[in-house]
């Protein structure tokens, strides 16, 4: 028989899942509009206020504006709206570490493909990185850049002992999967005496990194896979980059003939186990979404091996040993619900 309490208790947290894939959709255009960007930047107002001040349409401002009520984003009373300072940090300032704009373009750039990833699921295959167009791109750099501004050179770095020091004096970095080169452009702004060199297929992604660090001298970008890019460094960094890989082990590997003797390897990866069970929660879901209209369909459309994001640090840590590193370090100081940070020596 059909236990009730279980149909009630899915029921509910339905209702949640599909109000939370509501929610973003808002918000998603909220973000597109500028209406966002408004609210952070003044005290709010009633819809009509809010529509001129933001030079919007009145009745999908209305519309807009309640959804995010409805959603707890908003504050309302009185006919007046306003975006809480603390909720402004996750929506509306891409200058804050908990910045989540990025995500209102990765969903929808996701949600696109989703016929074209369930004809992969019946016959192999999957979607190309560069299919997924601009919005993925665009949202991945929304989604990273806060973070890696912000935190890369005041925590990230400075939890590797003596590592601040050595890029102070002047190393050799290769930041592998660079993307639209934002960390290897923040280190290398922080780190004047350092050479860095930013790595990736994605001409597109490149572009853009050079155009952002043409007025740098001490950092480049160059077009080469995980697997094979040249040169020996004294620090290398991948941050979120070895599960979308086509074939990670041979990047580890790769990686691990790159580095100098005494050099080191960061590596940040999603925050996940490689137990199922350890990762059954919101955060979870968040990963095995992105992994499977994302992360893992864009390796197997390449023949890759698909660990998605959820590959966990427990199989992180085993392939690394694989690949000839002495040693694998988890940064437990660096405390973040979605990635974990890993140090590697030869």
């Amino acid at each position: 028989m059909t236990d009730r309490a279980r149909v009630e208790a899915f029921f509910d947290r339905f209702v949640g899942m599909t109000a939370g894939a509501a929610a973003l959709g808002i918000l998603a255009v909220a973000d597109r509009c500028g209406l966002l960007a408004w609210l952070g930047e003044h005290d709010g107002g009633t819809a009509a206020e809010i529509a001129a001040g933001a030079n919007l349409d009145q009745r999908y401002t209305t519309e807009i504006l309640a959804g995010l009520t409805a959603a707890g984003v908003l504050d309302h009373e009185a006919g007046v709206f306003t975006l809480p300072p603390e909720h402004a940090l996750f929506v509306s300032d891409s200058s804050s570490p908990y910045y989540m704009g990025g995500w209102f373009d990765m969903l929808p750039a996701g949600y696109a493909v989703i016929d074209r990833v369930a004809e992969a699921a019946r016959h192999g295959g999957g979607v190309r990185f560069d299919e997924f167009g601009p919005e993925m791109l665009r949202g991945l750099d929304r989604a990273n850049g806060p973070s890696q501004r912000i935190l890369l050179t005041r925590k990230w770095l400075p939890a590797v002992e003596g590592l601040v020091k050595r890029l102070e004096e002047g190393i050799d970095v290769a930041d592998v999967g660079c993307g639209t080169g934002t960390a290897a452009l923040t280190m290398a702004q922080a780190y004047p005496n350092s050479r860095f060199t930013g790595f990736d297929v994605s001409e597109e992604a490149l572009a853009m990194a050079r155009e952002r660090g043409e007025d740098l001298e001490n950092v480049e970008f160059a077009r080469a896979a995980a697997t094979e890019f040249p040169g020996e460094y004294d620090l290398i960094t991948t941050f979120d980059v070895v599960h979308d890989l086509a074939d990670p082990p041979a990047a580890l590997r790769h990686i691990r003939g790159a580095l100098r003797p005494d050099g080191v390897y960061l590596m940040m990866e999603p925050n996940m186990s490689s137990d199922l069970d350890d990762n059954v929660d919101d955060v979870g879901v968040i990963n095995y979404g992105i992994s499977l209209l994302h992360c893992m369909t864009q390796s197997l459309a390449i023949g890759g091996a698909g660990f998605g994001a959820a590959w966990g640090r427990q199989r992180a840590e085993e392939l690394a040993r694989e690949a000839g590193f002495s040693s694998f370090q988890p940064l437990e100081e660096i405390t973040n619900r979605f990635s974990a940070f890993f140090v590697l020596r030869p």
